[in-house]
């Protein structure tokens, strides 16, 4: 049973080396049968699906499994995720990188001429992404992003820390390892099948609320992380090295406020919303981070998530005030309004998950 698991995340692995590979060849000529193929929308919610539902049976099968076997599935794990994340082509990667560039014109997402097109409007569904960019009300300032680099460095510091422990150095690590490997390793696994997700090719029908999904799950697992991380540390007395779970609560906070900027903008692309559900689902968002800020942090003691939180809710308030206007002088109006009070929704729940970080550092 040890090996039918391992393999299992070992294929999962070699098939994202694949996917890289498979990119750079078709980058390289005018046949994309094959990468299609692979990355089908049907395939890959059936993987985000059988992964939420493969969490149980891991979490059992972790607990008679040897250390070096639970070390080297979180390694690869993490190795795939960033393997996963490195490949271009998703599309914050394609829209910010023209933006910079200057090739395209944000206030003019759909032009005729191309002088004042953009790059993605050679893909089908790629206009989608520049409508929901000027429609949604949940839109970080692109500075946000660098909260990336922090998590991914620590994460890296925990996977390969984890090589290290034993029972008598980072002997808190090693206790936790049995009760985080399963979360830890589907949380990986949901965050490379969002990079596999926000793509153009998504950008239709029900195709589009894949990458929400996926975010969902990555957030969901990485609770689970937390908290068998944060019990088995209180179990053994160890509370004291819970530094370890930083990264990985940092983590669980943006990917949970990634979710709804994600969803918010799936249904901003949607032509056929109106502005009363986007202002709706923005305000609703606004309201639902704050109070998972709050109350996460507060009931679990986790200020790390907290300010994380008072990050997003403080790139969305600084977002609201360079939000891109809309074509559409009727809708403009609305949003325009709506902006003004998401903004002010944003400040305010920002500083509430920072004092109930600063709250639970010092109760």
């Amino acid at each position: 049973m040890i090996f039918d698991v391992f393999s299992f995340y070992d294929v999962h692995f070699i098939l994202c080396l694949i996917f890289e590979s498979l990119y750079r060849t078709n980058n390289k000529s005018t046949d994309r049968m094959s990468l299609r193929s692979i990355n089908a929308p049907s395939l890959v919610a059936a993987a985000g699906l059988s992964t939420l539902a493969g969490i149980p049976l891991l979490e059992a099968l972790t607990f008679s499994t040897s250390p070096a076997v639970l070390k080297g599935l979180n390694l690869a794990a993490f190795a795939a995720n960033v393997v996963a994340v490195s490949i271009p082509g998703r599309l914050d990667g394609q829209q910010d990188a023209a933006m910079r560039s200057g090739s395209i014109n944000p206030t003019k997402p759909n032009a005729s001429r191309p002088e004042e097109g953009t790059p993605l409007n050679e893909e089908s569904n790629s206009s989608s992404y520049s409508l929901n960019r000027s429609r949604t009300l949940v839109n970080p300032s692109g500075w946000a992003f660098a909260i990336w680099g922090p998590i991914y460095l620590g994460e890296a510091a925990f996977v390969t820390s984890q090589l290290f422990a034993s029972d008598t150095s980072l002997v808190a690590l090693n206790k936790m390892l049995p009760n985080v490997t399963a979360p830890f390793v589907a949380a990986n696994l949901f965050q490379s099948l969002w990079c596999a997700s926000f793509r153009p090719s998504y950008g239709e029908g029900w195709k589009k609320y894949i990458s929400v999904g996926m975010l969902a799950g990555t957030a969901y697992s990485l609770s689970l992380v937390n908290a068998a991380g944060y019990a088995a540390m209180v179990s053994a007395d160890m509370v004291n090295q819970s530094y370890l779970l930083w990264p990985l609560a940092a983590h669980f906070g943006w990917t949970s406020a990634a979710t709804l900027v994600n969803l918010n903008g799936s249904v901003a692309s949607d032509k056929s919303a109106t502005p009363r559900t986007l202002v709706a689902i923005g305000h609703s968002s606004a309201v639902i981070a704050t109070t998972l800020g709050v109350g996460i942090t507060l009931a679990n003691s986790m200020p790390v998530y907290g300010l994380t939180l008072s990050w997003a809710l403080a790139a969305c308030a600084d977002g609201m005030s360079h939000r891109i206007p809309t074509q559409r002088q009727e809708e403009e109006d609305v949003l325009s309004k709506a902006a003004d009070v998401q903004r002010k929704l944003c400040w305010t729940g920002s500083v509430l998950c920072a004092l109930a970080a600063a709250y639970s550092c010092v109760s």
